[in-house]
């Protein structure tokens, strides 16, 4: 390798970690111009791709990495990782086995492998890979937190923590390890201590980006009675729906606040002006005493599972939108049930793949007796998904997706229904911040803000959670919901309808 490509690389390198990608990318494109064949400068442009979930892209050169060097069991790891990404379980099982006969002593191909067979639901002989990894390097904090990911999936809880610690404790500076003792404290309902460890949001691998870094930061509710503070929306339209509840409590100490929230919202928070001034964008900065993340407000309350603000509905919808859409909704003795079975794909595929439903399989609730089905779908997949199948799989549903523009239009429609049923996605909170009857659907490997071992929500008194038994097995989970709500409509069928 040339002075000048060790030179490229090394730059690229160091804006990897700073997570300027597109920096990298330029680096290492003027890399590949002097030298294409140069097995690091293709390996470091395929992570770089793959750090900015191009997997696609990222899995072309890698591809191209093995072809010039067959024998290499880092690329064949990397080339694991990336068809982890892309879904393609089996085929990256096989990069991982390739990886570990080119490279045995390779610690990080085998928690690699662990990482698979998790996907796989393979959880015992994903344990022996971290211990394989751990034995190679007693120092890999990864392969620690790691097979503490595995005793989760196992539901050895405990287990699972005490893992998280070591990790954190042979690297105190490993942040994702505190991260995933959140994951394990949340949903057990230790709150004090989960949300000290889910501030490490911040700055894990995939962190969320903090902003607003000019203006001091909210770090107490203490004096803040006539204080001007800004709080602002972070990570998804659910997390918004779900904690925006804290801005009246914030209002409620005495605080001015501005909530920055997301333009498709605005119309949906309408019923929190009266705590707050909504904005989807802030000109002048230098009027605020204090901002906060709206995710990290929980924290500064000191939010237990006993003093959950859980007062509903705290959101509402437009009287004149319901009007409207009265007279779209069927006024019979049916009990008219509102339908969300994806959550699209604006996650990574893994979650995608686990959360949502297929038509065909959503579909298996046709036909019960006493019930109107609405789809409150709403942009691809999905909307695509039904315009194309919906004929000859379920023909009977009616498409509301002409009326929906954006969350208003959704809560307006949802007051019109008798029970909302959704897979975990921000139409659920939505559902629940507005008081409606809500079943959400839950994949087996849950979200932690739905707990754990609770059909029940203290989030939301209304809300009837149904967990996957087995990991990607809705059809059990669909036959419970029909048999509930086949003996929900049995009782509400003689009351009259209004």
């Amino acid at each position: 390798m040339n002075f000048e490509v060790q030179l490229l690389l090394n730059n690229a390198l160091s804006h990897i970690q700073l997570k300027e990608f597109d920096k990298a990318h330029a680096l290492l494109s003027k890399a590949m111009i002097i030298s294409p064949r140069e097995p690091d400068v293709l390996r470091l442009m395929s992570v770089n791709l793959a750090l900015q979930l191009r997997f696609n892209d990222a899995l072309v050169l890698i591809n191209d990495l093995i072809d010039i060097t067959p024998n290499n069991g880092l690329a064949h790891s990397n080339r694991g990782n990336i068809l982890k990404e892309l879904g393609n379980y089996e085929e990256a099982l096989i990069a991982l086995n390739k990886a570990i006969d080119f490279s045995p002593h390779y610690a990080e191909a085998y928690s690699n492998k662990g990482n698979i067979l998790q996907s796989l639901h393979r959880y015992e002989e994903a344990l022996d890979c971290y211990d394989k990894a751990i034995e190679l390097n007693p120092s890999y904090a990864e392969a620690y937190a790691n097979k503490g990911n595995a005793y989760q999936n196992l539901g050895l809880y405990e287990e699972a923590l005490s893992w998280f610690h070591k990790s954190t404790e042979i690297n105190p500076n490993y942040i994702d390890g505190y991260w995933l003792k959140a994951m394990n404290q949340l949903p057990r309902g230790d709150f004090l201590a989960g949300w000290q460890n889910y501030e490490a949001r911040w700055f894990k691998a995939d962190h969320v980006v903090m902003q607003f870094t000019d203006l001091i930061r909210l770090e107490s509710l203490s004096d803040i009675e006539g204080k001007k503070i800004l709080v602002w929306s972070e990570q998804g339209l659910g997390d918004c729906i779900q904690f925006s509840r804290y801005i009246k409590l914030l209002s409620e100490r005495g605080a001015q606040v501005t909530f920055l929230t997301e333009e498709v919202l605005l119309r949906t928070f309408a019923s929190l002006r009266d705590f707050c001034e909504l904005r989807t964008f802030i000109e002048d900065r230098s009027k605020f005493d204090f901002q906060s993340p709206l995710l990290s407000l929980p924290l500064l309350f000191e939010t237990t599972l006993d003093s959950i603000p859980a007062n509903i509905p705290y959101l509402s919808s437009d009287p004149e939108k319901r009007k409207e859409y009265s007279s779209q909704i069927k006024h019979d003795k049916n009990l008219n049930v509102g339908l969300i079975w994806n959550g699209g794909n604006k996650i990574s595929w893994a979650v995608n793949g686990r959360r949502n439903i297929e038509l065909e399989v959503i579909a298996n609730l046709r036909g019960v007796t006493g019930v109107n089905f609405y789809s409150l779908q709403k942009g691809d997949p999905a909307q695509a998904e039904l315009t194309l199948k919906k004929d000859y799989v379920w023909p009977e549903i009616i498409d509301c997706s002409p009326l929906l523009n954006d969350f208003s239009d959704t809560a307006a429609l949802m007051d019109q229904m008798d029970l909302i049923i959704s897979v975990d996605t921000s139409s659920a909170h939505l559902a629940g911040a507005l008081g409606k009857p809500v079943w959400i659907l839950n994949r087996y490997d849950s979200c932690w803000r739905w707990l754990r071992g609770r059909e029940d929500s203290p989030w939301y008194p209304t809300a009837k959670i149904y967990q996957q038994k087995k990991p990607g097995d809705w059809s059990e989970v669909i036959t419970r919901v029909r048999l509930d709500l086949a003996n929900l409509a049995q009782k509400s069928a003689p009351a009259s309808k209004c």
